[in-house]
């Protein structure tokens, strides 16, 4: 069997994560890794810290603690915000690591060795009173290809379209307001222009949504630019023939591989069997340049495998504006936790109205309620709980096998199985939902509790398929579907088989509460609604 590695876009360790970056990254990928797990497939889910980079190094300073201590601060941050969500990692790790290091330079060396890296002129911002470089995250200006106001000196943010050097229009230091300069240095680059048509080979034939793709194949034919790959600034692993450090976005998605190399290390596993079967980047829209074109030129130049599939996903909007940390127009995860709200409602919610690509979704209170009560909690808890109590008249055992109700649920399964494969966690889930309607609807026309020689056909055929419907649900609320299989008294596993003849089934216990207003009113207390 292929073996899968499954990874997340790196979270900064420079901020809290929010329900966005749940979205379009770690929820997906969670779910997907859990489903592979779960129907006995080998698959690892990894992620890291992103800890290099000028922000850190300012924010450190700005706290008045070593660079080092700041990131670990927010690695143990990040992870217990992730595993409240129940996204669980076979290995968490940090790009500020000796594994990390050692192969971020092997990579460049073996670039520089295949006649990939160069140095060229370069042209900086420098903040024209304080006469200091100006990293790309901190300058501001106009978009040169898209007029986009306030865009930071390395992507805009609303075309995506990544800067060469001293591009941006009207551009200041972000920190202090003076006008930024541009002047010349020199760097190493990557030559990422004579990857040109490998690339437009690898994004046509990669897994990934096709809409995202022709985005990509938009840049490559707009032409790829060589890209520079350093900065001069302290904080970060060394150029090996040159002053400064790797620009952070050429060191970050080798956190990718250095975090597998060390859980193949600490699991005494093998990295190229594991490197060379099945990779999938998880990332948001947002980086898609990076992931579809920087970072598997730069596999190709080092001999390396390329990922297999890059499912993206797009931005998530609050109550239909975007999301604001200044104006306190966000949720973070930490949010979500002290107010005692419950993680699976926020991953069903999050996984139901989230497609697969680019197009955006939206967080709303109103719908949010809405969507958990009448799909989750109405749908399928109500429909357990009605079940459980009215099997305890034939004293909650099963008398008769079921029949074609239960069939169709059980055919339901390749189709699912397919989706959760193509990453179509929305499309997946839906169908669960649409099943369990349909035996609701099925329940209520059979009235088993006025015609009591339709209830053994009935008892039989809602319980087996509440086994598989449940079943499916696992890797979506993990948590909750082992309560339901302990009432169920069935073990949680990937088994299509009815339950037999004489199985009993335990007393009904409400697990699924409704979201009432009162969850609406600490939800809109968060961001001043």
């Amino acid at each position: 069997m292929e073996k899968t590695v499954i990874t997340a876009a790196l979270p900064y360790a420079n901020g809290e994560l929010h329900l966005g970056h749940i979205k379009s990254t770690y929820l997906p990928a969670d779910i997907y890794t859990k489903f592979l797990k779960f129907i006995g497939l080998p698959a690892i889910y990894l992620c890291a810290n992103d800890e290099h980079g000028t922000p850190i190094l300012l924010k450190s300073d700005d706290e008045k603690i070593a660079p080092e201590e700041y990131i670990k601060q927010w690695r143990t941050r990040h992870l217990n915000d992730l595993n409240f969500v129940l996204i669980d990692f076979d290995k968490f790790y940090a790009t500020h690591s000796p594994e990390h290091l050692s192969l971020t330079q092997e990579i460049y060396n073996k670039l520089k060795k295949a006649g990939h890296i160069k140095r060229g002129k370069v042209k900086q911002y420098w903040d024209s009173i304080e006469n200091t470089p100006l990293p790309d995250r901190y300058v501001i200006g106009t978009c040169p290809h898209c007029d986009a106001l306030e865009q930071y000196g390395d992507q805009c943010e609303k075309c995506a379209k990544v800067f060469v050097g001293g591009e941006l229009k009207n551009p200041v230091a972000k920190r202090t307001g003076n006008k930024a300069e541009v002047r010349e240095g020199e760097h190493v680059f990557f030559k990422l222009s004579t990857f040109s048509d490998k690339l437009k080979k690898f994004v046509e034939e990669i897994e990934a949504p096709q809409d995202v793709k022709n985005f990509v194949l938009g840049w490559v034919k707009d032409g790829l630019q060589d890209w520079d790959i350093e900065r001069d600034i302290k904080w970060g692993i060394d150029v090996p023939d040159s002053n400064g450090v790797f620009y952070v976005w050429f060191d970050a998605p080798i956190g990718y591989y250095s975090t597998l190399k060390k859980w193949c290390i600490d699991n005494n596993e093998n990295f190229k069997d594991w490197w060379n079967g099945k990779v999938v980047h998880f990332i948001g829209k947002d980086i898609a340049y990076h992931h579809f074109l920087f970072w598997p030129a730069m596999l190709m130049g080092a001999g390396l495998n390329v990922p297999s599939s890059i499912p993206t996903r797009g931005h998530l909007t609050l109550e239909n504006k975007k999301f604001s940390k200044s104006r306190n127009w966000y949720i973070s995860i930490k949010d979500w936790k002290d107010n005692g709200l419950d993680p699976e409602y926020l991953r069903f919610y999050m996984t139901y109205t989230t497609p697969l690509g680019s197009r955006d979704s939206d967080f709303s209170t109103t719908e949010f309620q809405k969507t958990v009560n009448e799909e989750l909690v109405n749908n399928f808890g109500n429909l357990l709980q009605r079940l459980l109590k009215f099997v305890e008249r034939f004293d909650s055992k099963l008398t008769e096998k079921p029949g074609e109700v239960f069939d169709k649920v059980q055919a339901s399964l390749t189709l699912f199985e397919e989706l959760m494969k193509a990453g179509e966690l929305s499309k997946a889930l839906q169908l669960v939902s649409k099943h369990t309607h349909k035996l609701n609807v099925y329940f209520q026309g059979k009235e088993p509790w006025k015609n009591e020689s339709e209830a053994p056909s009935v008892i039989a055929n809602i319980a087996s398929s509440l086994k598989l419907i449940n079943m499916m649900l696992y890797p979506f609320l993990p948590k909750k579907t082992k309560q339901v299989a302990e009432l169920l008294n069935v073990k949680l596993e990937w088994d299509n088989s009815p339950l037999p003849i004489g199985h009993k089934l335990k007393p009904a216990k409400i697990l699924f509460p409704k979201v009432d207003d009162t969850v609406s009113k600490k939800l809109k207390s968060i961001y001043n609604a």
